[in-house]
């Protein structure tokens, strides 16, 4: 749960996002159908069909086309010839892939922080997390974008814009809302905190990157559980294992059946 520059509301947050007609309209669509899939609401397998999402966006069907076609590229969907479109199932291991690939991002952001904060960033930061921890305590949702700001923040004291924008690409593959619905995030958020911010002020690169690292991994987790968990992702170890019992299954009943 990390990010750039961008908005609390463009991915994390809450309430539904809207499409903005004075914006280019597929990019948003895409982001829209990316959400639905992430939460559930397009479960895997199911058929999405472009006239009523595009009734639903209160678009025509050629930007919800267009989308379609750039999350089929990324492999979220399926177009089956003749059958139209159709999510594809994520495997867990492919969210974390994703994970993984955001918190490398995101730990050598924090780790170029590390080398360009000042006392005043520093004190920022720790405001931050202590307005996190007010907030989680009392459980209220503005957890979840004071923890958005903290890491736009970082990510905007490290200078460095291609990384920035190599995190908003992984991110954009993974995006997800109500993070405080998911079991262990309001312990981790603030406790994953403390080195990362022991690190950051105390300017020590390698610190802060590791820190942020293991931060980034330990949601992934958290959240690819709290999707297998909905049959929104696929268990692989577990489909592996059914299929180990089958196959050993199938093999005892011939052996049974030998003379």
């Amino acid at each position: 749960m990390t990010e750039a520059a961008d908005p609390p509301s463009a991915l994390p947050g809450t309430g539904e996002l809207t499409i903005d007609p004075t914006q280019r309209l597929t990019p948003q669509v895409a982001i829209r159908i990316r959400e639905m899939i992430m939460s559930g609401e397009a479960r895997g397998n199911s058929p999405l069909r472009a006239e009523h999402l595009a009734a639903r966006f209160g678009v025509s069907a050629t930007p919800v086309r267009e989308a379609l076609m750039s999350l089929s590229g990324e492999g979220l969907v399926e177009l089956r010839p003749g059958r139209g479109f159709r999510v594809v199932q994520m495997s867990r291991q492919d969210f974390i892939d994703i994970y993984d690939a955001q918190a490398y991002f995101a730990g050598e952001l924090a780790g170029r922080a590390a080398l360009h904060l000042t006392d005043t960033d520093v004190e920022q930061l720790y405001a931050m997390q202590g307005q996190i921890i007010a907030a989680i305590g009392r459980g209220d949702p503005a957890a979840e974008n004071i923890e958005w700001e903290l890491h736009a923040l970082i990510n905007r004291i490290a200078r460095a814009n291609k990384l920035s924008w190599l995190l908003r690409v992984t991110i954009r593959y993974a995006p997800f809302r109500a993070w405080s619905s998911v079991t262990g995030w309001s312990e981790a958020a603030p406790e994953d905190h403390l080195p990362l911010l022991r690190g950051l002020g105390n300017r020590n690169p390698r610190t802060a990157r590791d820190a942020m690292t293991a931060h980034i991994r330990n949601v992934g987790e958290l959240l690819a559980d709290h999707l297998t968990a909905r049959d929104i992702l696929i268990d692989d170890h577990a489909e592996t294992q059914e299929l180990r019992s089958r196959l050993e299954g199938i093999a005892g009943l011939g052996a049974g059946s030998a003379p």
